[in-house]
């Protein structure tokens, strides 16, 4: 350390303390005025503020109150910055303005200028620490913009973000390679370990240091040593898992938390054990493949398709893709389709949510030229067959009559759910009537999706009237807005009170467990039914004509049908099999309050325990104590690991690089609202709602009229996407969580869904 610590203060005065004291980065010339000192001699400040050799350029007018920058809150983006300020007057009304932007300034505020940094090739923010777990990761996003607000003030950009454990030795990532030395360079210059930087690249690689402020973390800093033993134990785990041959096709696999079953929008990227368990034993044990093999894929029954990282739950992708080949292919041509695909989405891990829809081909489509086109990875004999073997099987899955057993199966349900009196066999009953034909039917509607899609590529169709297609299908969320408006709240609760936001998670309340929370029951109004959409019998013959060229041999209604019961039947039985669960969550926090346990509790144990119960009060107490002790540990180990979204190998489990996602933008609406973060517990009415994930549990929100919709997590084919076509509302799908929590803490944003583009206002 050289000489004292440098105290940090202000954003002005923190500058002004390390100018002439930091070497690995840039101070740009500053001055600074308190509000105290600006009501008193303004004229006085603006002469000498004009009086240094740099003022005659552009300014740029920042924020420097007292409120920001603490260890416990930072402030960022609170308060204004203006810039391409020239002459004294426009730096008279800029200082005014910012001033005005606290509200009620103290004397003490303060507002900085300096010279604007005009040739900027990139800027970001770097941490020390990972600020939700207090992980010793160094955490550095950047933007290859000239703008320096696209990282700070959550605008669309090329965003990227860098993870590493530079304890370890982590190396940073190539476009900002010096920040890694200057965040070290602060620490010993201050003596503070946990720090929040902001900087920029200039022409000529000059990295500029634009503010440093303490680093307010959600929770206690994770000393360095016993992070290192979890990261280890993860790069194990990855290892064993990655170099395991497993029963999918070909040698090679990845891990993702978005691809197929996505666990990040149906359970979260940190469940709690109790919801991970759920998940495995309802749907990616077992269930998943049995569904896909009776509708006649690859044989995958008997494979896993999660995998759990220290508790953070990955879909296995090989496991995936070779289980979206139809059988009928041979296994030459599927294990290179298999190696092929995995391959495509390592190249391109931006397209970890989209890997059915850009890079597997499960089904033959309508629209040319189709995705077979630009399958370079195959000769054009290998394409012909496969081309052949995909029209068989889609011709069967439209002629077949899976769909309709399915929702046959769906039907027996309720009624046969009353006669299973334990919680496990409840369980069993739900994957057997609710899960698994819910698997099956939610393959059809992917396929009927892609169909549809089709049928607008190719002109058939208008977005409007794909959306109101949708529309009329009698979807869940449509039934249940038009149900709030004309039932009782006895009735309509009867009827929806089981559903809740986190289906898996029994710390969720259902709706008829905190109504008030969900409705607002003074707010109702009649809705009518949107119209019948009927195809005109122009579009009836051009979609004959479609399915003629494809050589598929079911009509056109057959076809339309197909896609409407697969899209309404994948919703009614998610609503239904959601019932059961729902049920069985309740009974359970039930079990555990009689033995002196909260549902907070129980969320730890995982589901397997209640086979060890005998019904004996204190054995049965004791069982659920271990149980419920042992998932705690985990998830605080769970919780201090972050790991990418796609992860090829242990390699990447110390240092990755995060890309900018690529959402889903639903309708053809624009809407300016107010930001309404709903996870945060902020009531969403008339506002944009935010929610992490694309759980059916939400439609409560619709029921509100939310003005639009963002998710964090989730794809064009996910239950908040669909909603969102049906009733019309704006909404963008699977933004990723970077700016996911830039959105959240946005005042209002502007929402441009026909033209893909969101921005935040200040």
């Amino acid at each position: 350390m050289r000489g004292d610590p440098i105290p940090l203060g202000t954003k002005a005065r923190t500058l002004a303390r390390l100018t002439g004291r930091i070497r690995t980065a840039e101070v740009l010339p500053l001055d600074f005025v308190d509000h105290a000192t600006w009501q008193a001699s303004r004229r006085d400040t603006l002469r000498r503020l004009y009086a240094h050799p740099w003022a005659g350029g552009a300014l740029i007018v920042r924020s420097s109150a007292l409120g920001e920058d603490s260890a416990t809150a930072s402030g960022a983006g609170q308060y204004l910055t203006l810039t391409r300020v020239h002459g004294a007057h426009a730096l008279e009304v800029a200082v005014e303005k910012v001033f005005a932007s606290y509200g009620e300034p103290r004397p003490g505020d303060e507002v900085l200028i300096q010279p604007e940094l005009l040739d900027v090739v990139r800027s970001g923010v770097a941490c020390t620490h990972e600020t939700t777990s207090g992980a010793p990761y160094t955490v550095i996003s950047w933007s290859e913009e000239a703008d320096t607000d696209v990282v700070t003030g959550g605008r669309e950009g090329d965003l990227r973000t860098w993870y590493g454990a530079a304890y370890s030795g982590a190396t940073g990532p190539g476009p900002v390679p010096d920040v890694l030395a200057l965040l070290a360079e602060l620490r010993a210059l201050t003596g503070h370990r946990r720090l929040d930087v902001e900087f920029a690249v200039a022409t000529g690689g000059r990295l500029v240091l634009l503010q440093v402020r303490p680093l307010a973390c959600v929770s206690d800093e994770v000393p360095e040593p016993a992070h290192d033993a979890l990261l280890t134990r993860v790069e194990h785990a990855v290892e064993a898992a990655t170099a395991a041959p497993g029963d999918g096709l070909g040698t090679r696999t990845a891990y993702g938390i978005m691809p197929d079953w996505n666990p990040a929008e149906m359970i979260g990227l940190r469940p709690r054990p109790l919801a991970l368990s759920l998940y495995r034993r309802l749907i990616t044990d077992t269930v998943w493949a049995g569904a896909r093999h009776r509708y006649g894929y690859r044989d995958l029954r008997g494979t896993p398709l999660l995998a759990s990282f220290c508790g953070l739950p990955y879909v296995d992708v090989r496991a995936s893709v070779s289980s979206l080949i139809p059988r009928e292919l041979p296994d030459g041509l599927a294990t290179r389709l298999t190696e092929a695909w995995v391959a495509r989405l390592l190249d391109r891990p931006e397209l970890h949510d989209k890997l059915e829809s850009r890079i597997v081909i499960s089904s033959l489509g309508l629209r040319e030229p189709g995705r077979l086109a630009g399958l370079r990875e195959l000769g054009a004999g290998d394409v012909r067959l496969l081309e052949s073997v995909l029209r068989r099987h889609t011709d069967q899955l439209l002629n077949s009559p899976l769909w309709i057993e399915d929702l046959n199966r769906v039907g027996r349900l309720r009624s046969r759910s009353g006669g299973q009196p334990g919680l496990l066999a409840r369980l069993g009953h739900c994957a057997e009537y609710g899960t698994l034909p819910f698997a099956g039917l939610a393959r059809a509607a992917f396929v009927g999706n892609e169909l549809l899609d089709d049928l607008v590529a190719e002109g058939v169709f208008t977005e409007d009237e794909k959306a109101r297609f949708i529309g009329g299908l009698g979807l869940v969320t449509g039934e249940l807005n038009r149900d709030f408006a004309a039932l009782s709240p006895e009735a309509f609760l009867a009827r929806y009170g089981h559903l809740r936001p986190g289906t898996y998670d029994i710390r969720s309340l259902r709706y008829d467990e905190d109504p008030a929370h969900y409705f607002d029951w003074s707010a109702r109004r009649a809705e009518e039914p949107p119209p019948a959409f009927a195809p005109s019998a122009a579009q009836l013959g051009r979609i004959g004509a479609l399915l003629e060229r494809a050589g598929l041999t079911a009509g056109p209604q057959r076809l339309l049908d197909f896609i409407g019961s697969g899209i309404r039947g994948r919703e009614l039985a998610k609503f239904e099999f959601s019932r059961v669960l729902s049920d069985v969550l309740r009974d359970l926090r039930l079990l555990g309050e009689r033995h002196g346990f909260s549902a907070c509790d129980l969320s730890f144990a995982e589901i397997g325990v209640l086979g060890e119960l005998t019904g004996d009060r204190g054995h049965d107490r004791a069982v659920l104590a271990a149980a419920i002790e042992r998932g705690r540990h985990e998830f605080e180990v769970t919780r201090r690991v972050t790991l990418p979204p796609l992860l090829a190998g242990p390699e990447e489990v110390r240092s990755f690089t995060l890309s900018s996602v690529q959402p889903t933008y639903v309708t053809q609406a624009r809407v300016r609202a107010k930001v309404a973060d709903v996870d945060a517990g902020v009531r969403p009415d008339g506002a944009i709602a935010l929610v992490s994930s694309a759980d059916p549990g939400y439609d409560w929100l619709f029921a509100r009229g939310i003005a639009g919709l963002v998710t964090a997590y989730g794809g064009v084919n996910s239950h908040m996407a669909i909603r969102a076509i049906e009733l019309g509302v704006p909404a963008v799908i699977g933004v990723g969580e970077q700016v996911f929590r830039q959105w959240s803490a946005a005042t209002a944003l502007d929402l441009d869904a026909a033209n893909r583009h969101v921005a935040v206002i200040p």
